[in-house]
């Protein structure tokens, strides 16, 4: 495997997903040339700008900080647990936010589904830990068994109440769950979550890289490995939980951008993380675009399009023998 890229390469790759991203504005139900966007932005009173404004740009933001997120989070997830199978939503986090959102449109709890998705993917972050750390105590493997138990047992909960709530909301609640950013609206605690997790991983880039080849490894350094582990399962957690709740469960991305950067020579997590998280962003807009104006004015959930792009990514991924090798 080929060593870092320079930052201006990396910078660029950066430039090019950002731009992609924007780029996706332009397209929907009704495409707009780049002279109409002009048009709409230097005069801000017609038809135009009202879709740009209010439709487009606030859910293309959505969609690039919700992949960014996930990105991020399945960066750190990787690098905690040792695992390349690792994602997002290991820990049945998805699963927590999905019940908490479910049970406030079913039976009327007097909550936002926005507060809802939280309290529930916050019992499940603090569950997950707790188990994890009973009996023998910590380790990477508990806590994922942990974490797919726990999330085998909520789903089983989210099919019954699916089987028993009203069939004009069955529908509106699976599309939720396949990811949605119709209703979707940019909110500042992704942007600070956004922030947090890159200053994270540029101020503690190396104690990550460390960490990524074994606990007794970077202990014997002398990496605050406890302290790095709590912190990393925190921050991705978090960051997995503003996603799910806002946008619904979006797949593949958390599992498959890592790698995709990867792939392209980045290992250094002070590079890969914030790669990623553009990355990420720009693969969420495009499939979420795709879904917005494929079969308009029919809108598609967002996660079966990542889910149909991840799918064939990974897939060759995994039969890179180079890849497999690691570096």
């Amino acid at each position: 495997m080929s060593t870092d890229l320079t930052l201006p390469r990396i910078f660029s790759v950066g430039l090019v997903c950002v731009v992609s991203a924007l780029v996706c504005v332009a397209f929907g139900s009704i495409d707009l040339s780049a002279g109409e966007i002009l048009e709409a932005i230097r005069s801000r009173d017609n038809v135009h700008w009202v879709v740009l404004s209010q439709l487009r740009f606030p859910r293309v933001l959505v969609a690039f900080m919700s992949g960014a997120l996930l990105a991020m989070s399945g960066c750190l997830l990787q690098t905690l647990l040792r695992n390349p199978l690792a994602d997002p939503y290991i820990f049945g986090i998805s699963s927590g936010a999905s019940l908490g959102v479910l049970m406030t449109m079913s039976f009327a709890l007097g909550v936002s589904t926005l507060v809802g998705g939280f309290i529930g993917a916050a019992i499940v972050v603090v569950s997950v830990a707790v188990l994890s750390n009973a009996g023998s105590g910590w380790n990477p493997y508990r806590l994922i068994l942990t974490g797919v138990m726990v999330s085998a047992g909520l789903n089983a909960v989210i099919s019954l109440i699916l089987l028993l709530s009203p069939p004009e909301m069955m529908k509106g609640m699976l599309f939720w769950m396949m990811g949605d950013l119709t209703y979707a609206e940019p909110r500042l605690i992704s942007v600070v979550m956004f922030f947090v997790i890159l200053i994270f991983s540029v101020f503690y880039g190396r104690g990550l890289d460390v960490l990524s080849l074994g606990s007794e490894r970077a202990r014997a350094i002398g990496v605050s490995v406890r302290r790095m582990e709590v912190a990393i399962y925190v921050l991705a957690a978090m960051a997995s939980a503003v996603v799910v709740v806002e946008a619904g469960a979006i797949g593949f991305i958390g599992l498959v951008v890592p790698h995709m950067v990867r792939m392209i020579g980045v290992w250094q997590h002070q590079k890969l993380v914030p790669l990623a998280a553009f990355v990420g962003g720009a693969m969420v807009a495009i499939a979420d675009t795709l879904a917005r104006s494929a079969w308009a004015p029919i809108q598609l959930p967002v996660g079966a399009i990542t889910a149909i792009l991840g799918v064939p990514i990974l897939i060759y991924l995994l039969n890179r023998k180079d890849y497999a090798r690691g570096r």
